[in-house]
């Protein structure tokens, strides 16, 4: 497997499992909605049991510090929780479709799985309708 290969789906896998976790813990305390949280969950964990399919190959081919992507941070403010939802989601959508992609190349076809990857970003579509609705229920004071 190509090293370069390996370190973009290792920053997505990591992108991927912090929106997803943020999500969660909307979904689990504010939003208190035990299907989204079961299900984000359920999500970040079928993804952690992928990196461990691949094994060290990821944290080996690792190279945070040489990085070039990682002095572009931008700072952005999110004015309340429902921007905070789309961004994850967002951010969760992006870093799912990458190893989508990647799961094209012949190489990568055994490991990551297209249609499993595509459930998942089309679910994470589900949860962030669900939460916006619920924050917003919440903020109308129907809850």
């Amino acid at each position: 497997m190509h090293p370069r290969i390996l370190r973009i789906i290792d920053a997505n896998i990591n992108r991927i499992s912090e929106g997803l976790r943020v999500l969660e813990d909307i979904a689990r305390f504010i939003v208190e909605d035990v299907s989204a949280s079961r299900q984000l969950k359920t999500i970040r964990h079928q993804l952690n049991q992928l990196v461990i399919s691949i094994g060290t190959d990821l944290i080996e081919n690792r190279d945070s510090e040489g990085d070039i992507g990682s002095q572009f941070d931008l700072v952005h403010e999110h004015k309340d929780l429902s921007s905070v939802v789309r961004a994850n989601a967002k951010r969760v959508q992006e870093g799912i479709r990458v190893l989508e992609e990647i799961s094209k190349l012949p190489e990568f076809k055994s490991i990551l799985i297209t249609a499993e990857l595509k459930k998942f970003r089309y679910a994470v579509y589900s949860a962030e309708k669900t939460l916006v609705a619920g924050l917003l229920k919440i903020q109308k004071g129907d809850k």
